[in-house]
């Protein structure tokens, strides 16, 4: 053969080879993910709640998906480190976040110069669970109740303390939303972590707190905190009669939550995979026992309503963060 035929040939074979890629590279890459483990971020130590639900939805997530999903722990900066990493890597869904308010929505918005904009730089595959706060305070405080409450702070603006896990914090948060509403003034009293909050609350060096129901469930049972109401639209079953704050006179509803995500622009088909896969893993009894024993409840609405949710979360919290100048750094 002439070598000029040679060369066309070669060309030719190359032209078509690169028209077969642009034409069945997408198909072929979706049908054979995942080809490797995922790895799913947390963005907390190990150990805590989140991590804990992590560990058991990756062991469901693995099965669906016919690959190891490891857990990575990512924690600092209020869980943003974790979060920045998961930007860091491929939008190829192989890279997953179990992201919270603290890293999707407190610390971007506190920050002097965040790492990234949330809203903008994930999606959301969907959520995995939801939990309320409960209001707790110090048995020697004269309050029995919150309009008793309303009534002793009203009586003595800021001098009633409120415990918190950290500045930024869900905990924190929450007692700022909750004096926003009710138009009183507490003084904000943060720790490092929970365990000290509670601690000093039960000590009597704080006189009140929000938290997670199921760390200070052993303390109200002992009588050694005093639960005044729950931050849920219904009240919880482990506290049944405990009224909720809307019961209560004060119109505002808290969850702190979990959610899968990945990078914005992750390919729609593998998304679609990963969104069917959860739905799924979900279905473990074992995991919604897990999110049972945090005071949570399993949390997963279809798409639409999971970005609505979202975007309700951000405008409440956004809103609150900057009416009262809360600040991370």
């Amino acid at each position: 053969m002439h070598p000029f035929g040679k060369a066309r040939r070669a060309t030719r074979c190359l032209l078509l080879g690169m028209a077969a890629a642009f034409t069945f590279g997408p198909c072929a890459y979706a049908e054979t993910w995942p080809a490797r483990p995922l790895t799913l971020v947390v963005p907390f130590p190990a150990g805590g709640t989140t991590d804990t639900i992590a560990r058991l939805l990756s062991n469901n997530l693995s099965r669906q998906l016919g690959q190891s999903v490891i857990v990575e722990n990512k924690s600092g900066a209020g869980g943003t480190l974790g979060a920045a990493q998961v930007l860091r890597a491929p939008a190829d869904g192989y890279t997953l976040l179990l992201g919270t308010p603290a890293d999707q929505i407190n610390a971007p918005l506190m920050l002097s110069r965040p790492p990234y904009d949330a809203a903008r730089d994930f999606s959301p595959v969907g959520c995995v669970s939801r939990g309320p706060n409960v209001l707790v305070v110090n048995p020697s405080l004269p309050a029995h109740n919150v309009a008793e409450l309303l009534r002793l702070a009203r009586a003595r603006p800021a001098q009633i303390n409120f415990a918190s896990a950290g500045n930024g914090n869900t905990s924190h948060l929450s007692g700022e939303l909750f004096a926003q509403t009710a138009g009183i003034a507490l003084t904000h009293i943060p720790y490092r972590g929970n365990a000290p909050a509670i601690a000093d609350t039960i000590g009597g060096q704080v006189q009140m707190m929000f938290s997670n129901p199921a760390t200070v469930l052993p303390h109200i049972r002992s009588g050694a905190l005093r639960a005044l109401a729950v931050t849920s639209r219904t009240r919880v079953a482990a506290l049944p009669d405990v009224p909720t704050l809307a019961e209560s006179g004060v119109p505002v509803e808290i969850y702190s939550w979990t959610c899968l995500f990945t990078r914005a622009g992750t390919a729609p088909d593998l998304a679609a995979r990963l969104r069917a896969a959860l739905a799924r893993a979900l279905d473990d009894p074992r995991l919604a026992q897990a999110i049972a024993a945090s005071g949570a409840e399993t949390f997963s609405p279809p798409p639409a309503q999971t970005a609505r949710f979202l975007a309700d979360e951000r405008t409440l919290w956004g809103n609150l963060i900057r009416s009262r100048h809360i600040h991370a750094d």
